[in-house]
């Protein structure tokens, strides 16, 4: 993965089922980067995982990364506690320095 390349440690998930789980879980993280939409049958899982995310871990990073990024989206993941919401495409050294950023202010 791209992170994994700049020497990061990287959990990844396939599905919102495995995001919601890593989310939940007790595992350490700095960032949580996420998409909005895994499936098309499940609009809107992303936000489950901010929700999680923030509330699991106060002090990391919140990104929402999404191609899906249309009225409201902005504001809706905001409202849930993601830091920043980058559209699709864009360079994934935009995403890098959103994380970076966002890791440093806390």
């Amino acid at each position: 993965t791209y992170f994994g390349g700049l020497g990061w440690h990287v959990e990844t998930s396939a599905d919102a089922a495995a995001g919601l789980s890593l989310a939940d879980s007790d595992a350490p993280f700095d960032a949580v980067i996420c998409d909005l939409h895994f499936t098309p049958a499940h609009v809107g899982e992303g936000y489950e995982i901010v929700d999680r995310a923030r509330r699991r871990r106060p002090g990391s990073a919140v990104v929402l990364f999404t191609g899906a990024a249309g009225p409201g989206v902005r504001e809706e993941a905001l409202r849930r506690g993601a830091d920043e919401v980058i559209a699709k495409p864009s360079p994934l050294a935009r995403l890098r320095d959103a994380v970076l950023g966002e890791a440093k202010k806390r």
